[in-house]
């Protein structure tokens, strides 16, 4: 078995005002099943290259600013996946009641009204800048390469590595894997989980479309909470090993659950027992 002293695991986390130490309450939750070192654990943080985020935060970092072209292109872009979240949104709140009476339709759209998390909506940041991401290479370059500089230094060193990406820093952790193939051949990925994962959603603006495993990743594990409006099966558009459903754990929003303390059947069941298998 190898030494716990061995593994390293690699955060990335979602679109939002992340900082320095966004997953301190992550590895709490998660590590209670691991019990690693808090030095195994690595931040992957991207959010700062967004001006939005820098002005939030208060950081002096290189901006990266979008022609005309490539800005009305990001907003045409973000309204369209937003109205397909919407549609999606529509189909889980409210399919079990068109079994029902018209009235408990009615009833439930009222108590609905916002289909989708404020966040989602916001053109300016959040999934306005998803959509910069998706239209912008030097947006996407400088985005991955958040992400990767993190991996790079353990690229031949032994370590049983995983990555644990959360939202649209799924899609930031498969393309900055399939990157990798070229740009450093030497670096293995043990395990990819991808929680609450919008693969499915912008698989056509992917440069590789194709759904492909990276061929430096031994497994592939995508796990959604029932209710996620942004994650979803990654079968068949891509060839994960395992995909999951879990209950949504914790009463809140579903694409939060992963992260809620005491969540066994993410943290424990699935994540845990993937990357150190319980003894037989």
């Amino acid at each position: 078995m190898i030494d716990p002293q061995d593994y390293r695991i690699e955060w990335v986390h979602g679109i939002g005002p992340n900082q320095a130490g966004f997953s301190a309450n992550w590895t709490q939750a998660f590590n209670q099943y691991l019990n690693f070192p808090l030095s195994d654990f690595i931040e992957g943080l991207w959010a700062t290259v967004f001006a939005n985020m820098m002005t939030v935060l208060g950081l002096n970092e290189a901006r990266v600013p979008l022609t005309p072209q490539e800005q009305g292109a990001a907003d045409n872009l973000s309204n369209a996946l937003v109205t397909v979240l919407q549609a999606r949104a529509s189909a889980l709140r409210s399919g079990p009641a068109l079994f029902g009476e018209w009235q408990d339709v009615v009833d439930r759209e009222a108590k609905n009204a916002d289909l989708l998390p404020p966040w989602v909506l916001d053109p300016g940041a959040y999934i306005g800048e998803f959509g910069q991401y998706l239209v912008s290479r030097r947006i996407r370059s400088a985005v991955k390469e958040k992400v990767k500089e993190k991996i790079r230094p353990l690229a031949g060193s032994g370590d049983d590595i995983s990555i644990i990406a959360h939202s649209w820093g799924t899609v930031v952790a498969y393309e900055s894997l399939i990157d990798l193939e070229v740009e450093l051949p030497a670096f293995q990925l043990t395990n990819l989980f991808t929680l609450g994962s919008p693969l499915w959603l912008v698989q056509p603006f992917l440069d590789d479309r194709s759904g492909r495993k990276p061929g430096n990743l031994t497994t592939w594990v995508n796990v959604h909470a029932q209710n996620d409006v942004i994650g979803s099966w990654l079968r068949p558009g891509f060839r994960v090993d395992k995909d999951f459903e879990v209950p949504n754990f914790g009463g809140g929003e579903p694409h939060g659950s992963y992260f809620v303390p005491g969540n066994v059947a993410v943290q424990r069941d699935i994540v845990a027992a993937t990357i150190v298998p319980p003894q037989a």
